[in-house]
């Protein structure tokens, strides 16, 4: 991985350090404009539109010193819309017609042609989880209206993470149930391979 990279997500992970520290957690003109500032050199470094970045960084930042109550929760959604946005749309446009799901794609990097049981098993996983994405990003919102109060944080504190983490844990269970005689792989398989299957459907 290239040291710029590298960069970029311990930057990333210096800035959601902090802003779980006592000192830096308050929320007042200084700290979270320098929250912000630590994301955008991070986002700056991961993308190549640098210039773009560092202009909608120093906007926010300007804007965080004025309202730093309203940067914050404008932050905290974002961090928690764009990556699950990002994840529902790639996952859902596979499985539009004349595409190839996403998992089965990933299945396909790994074992070559699959058989009937393994494509409509990855395919109905593919839509399962584009409807978890689906139902992360308005958890938020529906608990905001709904739940108690303060609620609405709880997915964006964790338990969105926290839920994905066991469906795949209970998922990899009843693949191996479900889908007999077959080679399953390790996890760092799975991950190098939907690295390689979702860049594919990003660059196509």
């Amino acid at each position: 991985m290239p040291v710029k990279k590298i960069l970029g997500i311990a930057v990333f992970f210096l800035s959601l350090f902090l802003g779980h520290i006592a000192h830096f957690s308050a929320i007042n003109s200084l700290n979270v404009p320098l929250i912000i500032l630590l994301q955008g050199t991070a986002l700056a470094l991961l993308s190549r539109h640098i210039l773009t970045v560092a202009c909608c960084t120093l906007l926010f930042c300007l804007f965080a010193v004025y309202c730093p109550q309203q940067a914050r929760i404008t932050d905290t959604l974002l961090l928690y819309v764009v990556p699950l946005g990002a994840l529902l749309g790639t996952f859902a446009c596979s499985l539009l017609p004349a595409h190839t799901p996403l998992i089965s794609r990933v299945a396909q990097q790994v074992h070559g042609p699959l058989r009937a049981d393994v494509a409509r098993y990855t395919r109905f996983l593919t839509l399962f989880w584009a409807l978890f994405f689906a139902g992360a990003l308005l958890a938020p919102a529906v608990l905001a209206l709904a739940g108690p109060d303060g609620s609405w944080r709880w997915p964006l504190s964790g338990g969105t993470f926290a839920c994905a983490a066991g469906v795949m844990l209970v998922e990899a269970y009843v693949r191996r149930r479900v889908i007999r005689n077959f080679e399953h792989v390790s996890l760092r398989e799975t991950v190098s391979a939907f690295r390689k299957a979702s860049s594919r459907q990003t660059s196509g």
